[in-house]
């Protein structure tokens, strides 16, 4: 083969572009770590065999190829280390590799599928890691994946992280044992880890109530529905109607269902009292509402030390 061989000097060139094209992404990808210790805000890919562990999650079922948003990918079956959160490389040994994905896609040779899990909305890859880093290098928004599908009760997205598998794993624990998965009672999520065990004794507190006040037996189950129906709806509905939510976004309303009960140190188990609890809503929100109670809040969550 001639040296100036236009088809030879095709493929040298190539693989140089696609060794600056690896390389920039490996840079990226120290970059990205480095921002995330800075700020506190580590994201890494999930652990798939931890999630579906924690999550209980047993019958996975092939719904055929689909095209998926990049975004949407969170983790990885096996290979969660080798790349960051956005799928850039994060090992010199992945170059070669790499570099073979990133050759194929330029030239515009037709890959297979890779293979994901689906979670809620969020997808795990089980194979075609190098072609989904490669994807998002390239900065494409959605790649070719034959999916199979695990049920969950809980809600995954693309934000979700270490902490918030956490939070899902004692409210996947917290709606088995007090059964209000089972009545459609699904929507009492928490932002911060440690809140479920505190609703757990809102509900055991309501039992002792009702069995005193009914003089018999009472399930768990049973205290959890009427809890929710009698204590804990009532005061969402006010928070809802108070308007904290809007000054506070990133919060949701059984966070505050939990910090306001806690504002006013008592657990409100025996018997709602609307008027009552509007005045301990209303005393929370003009209290924590405060532009420097604001601030110092967002230093609480930075340095990680806000809790229930």
């Amino acid at each position: 083969m001639s040296l100036f061989d236009d088809k030879h000097d095709k493929e040298v060139s190539s693989k140089a572009r696609a060794d600056i094209a690896f390389s920039k992404a490996i840079s990226k990808a120290f970059a990205q770590e480095l921002k995330a210790l800075l700020f506190r805000k580590s994201k890494k890919l999930l652990p798939f065999d931890d999630v579906k562990e924690k999550l209980e999650l047993w019958y996975g079922k092939d719904i055929g190829v689909k095209t998926v948003p990049l975004n949407s990918i969170i983790g990885s079956q096996g290979r969660y280390r080798n790349f960051t959160r956005h799928f850039l490389p994060l090992e010199e040994n992945l170059r070669n590799r790499w570099k073979q994905i990133e050759i194929a896609m330029e030239s515009g040779r037709e890959l297979p599928p890779v293979e994901l899990y689906k979670v809620c909305n969020a997808y795990f890859v089980k194979d075609g890691h190098h072609r989904v880093s490669v994807a998002k290098a390239k900065k494409k928004v959605s790649i070719e994946a034959k999916v199979f599908e695990y049920n969950c009760d809980l809600s995954l997205d693309d934000k979700t992280d270490f902490e918030q598998i956490a939070i899902l794993e004692t409210y996947h624990r917290f709606l088995k044992e007090t059964g209000l998965k089972e009545k459609g009672y699904q929507k009492l999520h928490l932002t911060v880890i440690g809140g479920y065990p505190i609703l757990m004794e809102h509900i055991q507190r309501h039992l002792f109530y009702l069995e005193k006040k009914e003089k018999q037996r009472v399930e768990v189950k049973e205290a959890a529905i009427s809890w929710f129906d009698n204590i804990y709806s009532p005061m969402r509905d006010l928070i809802q109607q108070n308007g904290i939510l809007e000054k506070f976004p990133h919060r949701t309303e059984t966070d505050f269902y939990i910090w306001i009960s806690k504002h006013k140190n008592r657990l409100f188990q025996d018997v709602f009292l609307p008027d009552e609890a509007q005045n301990v809503i209303n005393s929370y929100t003009k209290i924590f509402s405060n532009p420097l109670r604001k601030v110092f809040g967002k230093l609480r969550r930075y340095l990680g030390l806000v809790k229930y």
